[in-house]
Parts: structure tokens; C-alpha cells; sequence
């Protein structure tokens, strides 16, 4: 049963994340040049494939019959959703306050890249390619989405209305990712250079990236792009036809 798997890499994701937190802890490493909990996610997908070694799953990293093209895919559609939302936020509520990162040399060419391979290893690599077994592609993009959402626990100190928003967002990323990847074996590498642009791009807004405002405009302008999506590639997702939830 899929639930099983579900319930099984959620726990471990947790388990790896709390256990990879203390070590970067125990260890002074700053999280300004590596957040080792990034990699929970990737550990748990690595430690399903051991665990239920019969569902004869595999991961897909590289692959050299992928086109360029959908790597540049990968790397241009968040660029051209964070302009968007830019201009929204702007004509709103006007331009965003100037505030410096506090991201380092470090952790943007080595941290970033390695951070956004660690997560998607699990939440693409493993999580995603497992339910597509069981279920339409939009059914599992909504599940993925929710639970990388409440995954990233420090989100809830800002409240509900926040957490609600950073969860739309969640689901609208993972809508936009299963487009790009369910056909080319839930590609790793093309997963995470979309996750790794993101991440870049949320450095431009670092002062107002915390606000609810800010998420609000965020959420929603990835919701309609994932919509848009949604509309275009129906037979992808499963839109028409019965699910295969079981």
C-alpha cells in the first residue's frame, strides 16, 4: 500500500532531519554556509529503496537522453515566476525594502546546489516517482506538495494564514516540477536546478520574503502558473479521468 511507504518516508525524513540538524549543532557548522538538514528528505528516499526493495523502484539522477532544453526549462520557468511576482508585489504594495542575504560565497556554489539535491532526492526522486504508481499525477503533486510544505516546520512560527499560503505554494512548485520531470523518470538533477533557481531567486526579496503580503502574492501567482499547467497538460495529471488512488 502506498499510505505504508508514505507514513514510513515521512518518519524518516523527520528522524534524518533531526538527527542531521543536532550534528550540524554538536559540529558550530553556521547555517550560513550548510544546513545539513536539507539532505533528510534524500536520506529517507535512500533508505526506502533498502527497505522495500521489491517495489523495484529507482532513482534517477542524470540521464544523458534528457534534452538541454528541459534542464533550461528547469532553471528559467523560477526566474520568470520571481520577476512576476515582483512586479505584482510592486504595483501592491510597492517596491520591496532593500535587505542584504546573509548567504555566503559558500553555501550559494556549494550549499545551495548540494541542499536542493538532498531535498529533491526525496521529495522528487523517491516520494513522487513512488505514488505515480498508484495514483494520477495530480493526486500526488497535491500530497507531495502538502507534506514538503509541512515539513518545513519553522514556517508555522509565523502563524496560520502564512503556513496556509506556504503550503499553496508548495503544491503549485510540485504541480510545476511533476510537469517537467514524471516523463523523464522523476529526473533528480532536473528537479533540483528548479528548486536550486528558486532558492537563488528568494535571495532578491530576502527582506520581504517572510511577510505575509509577500507570500500571499508569491502563492498565488505559482498557483495560476500551476493552473496554467494544469490546463494545458490535463492527460499528464489525470484531469478526465478516473483516479487510480487505491
Amino acid at each position: 500500500m502506498w499510505t505504508i511507504r508514505v507514513v514510513v518516508f515521512y518518519i524518516l525524513t523527520f528522524v534524518f532531519t533531526i538527527v542531521l540538524g543536532g550534528i550540524q549543532e554538536a559540529a558550530g557548522l553556521a547555517q550560513t554556509n550548510i544546513i545539513l538538514p536539507q539532505w533528510g528528505p534524500g536520506l529517507a528516499g535512500l533508505v526506502m529503496l533498502l527497505v522495500f526493495r521489491k517495489d523495484r523502484l529507482r532513482i534517477t539522477f542524470f540521464d544523458r537522453h534528457v534534452p538541454a532544453s528541459r534542464y533550461l526549462l528547469a532553471a528559467l520557468i523560477p526566474i520568470g515566476g520571481a520577476v512576476l511576482i515582483y512586479l505584482i508585489y510592486r504595483l501592491f504594495f510597492g517596491a520591496p525594502a532593500a535587505g542584504a542575504s546573509t548567504a555566503t560565497p559558500w553555501i550559494l556554489l556549494l550549499w545551495f546546489p548540494l541542499g536542493a539535491v538532498g531535498e529533491e532526492l526525496g521529495w522528487r526522486g523517491y516520494l513522487n516517482n513512488r505514488l505515480n504508481a498508484d495514483m494520477v499525477g495530480l493526486a500526488s503533486s497535491v500530497i507531495v506538495g502538502t507534506l514538503w510544505a509541512f515539513w518545513h516546520v519553522g514556517s508555522y512560527q509565523n502563524g496560520m494564514l502564512y503556513t496556509l499560503f506556504f503550503m499553496l505554494l508548495m503544491i503549485s512548485y510540485t504541480v510545476v516540477i511533476y510537469a517537467l520531470v514524471s516523463r523523464i523518470g522523476f529526473n533528480v538533477l532536473v528537479a533540483a536546478i528548479f528548486h536550486l533557481m528558486i532558492n537563488i531567486a528568494n535571495l532578491f526579496s530576502y527582506a520581504v520574503v517572510n511577510r505575509v503580503d509577500f507570500l500571499m502574492v508569491s502563492s498565488l501567482v505559482w498557483a495560476a502558473i500551476a493552473i496554467v499547467v494544469l490546463l494545458t497538460r490535463k492527460p499528464l495529471f489525470g484531469l478526465g479521468l478516473k483516479g487510480r488512488l487505491s
